[in-house]
């Protein structure tokens, strides 16, 4: 019961942040929104995004399997990469944010056995984007 209750605060908390951070990027304050991005993975993840940008796609899958997420934070994390990269221009920056939402993605799928169809969307869409671009 105590393990329920545990997984069901962090999914409300990581709710809340997402819906945060959603609603400051829709405002179109660019840097209230990645201050608080910033502070969220701070707090939440023990990073800033500048780091987890800079990562290599085999660093950030090391990254991810050492620090043991739960599969609520890895799938919060995606989410909070798939927002940042919005509106999907097509440049190497949004590349690189949106390989790391499928290396996520992957993660969840095949470790932890974890799909939604939100994630599926979510990688139709990635990869209507990299076909666009000509990375696919």
């Amino acid at each position: 019961m105590l393990q329920r209750d545990y997984m069901l605060n962090e999914a409300r908390k990581l709710a809340l942040l997402l819906a945060k951070l959603m609603g400051l990027k829709a405002e179109g304050n660019p840097a209230e929104y990645e201050a608080e991005l910033n502070r969220a993975l701070q707090s939440e993840y023990n990073t800033e995004l500048a780091f987890m940008l800079g990562l290599s796609e085999k660093e950030f899958e090391s990254t991810l399997l050492a620090e043991n997420y739960s599969v609520e934070k890895l799938n919060a994390l995606s989410q909070i990469l798939y927002v940042f990269a919005e509106p999907f221009e097509k440049n190497e920056a949004t590349a690189g944010i949106l390989k790391k939402v499928i290396q996520i993605f992957d993660l969840l799928e095949n470790k932890h056995h974890y799909e939604s169809f939100d994630n599926l969307n979510k990688r139709s869409h990635i990869y209507s984007f990299f076909k666009d671009y000509g990375q696919l």
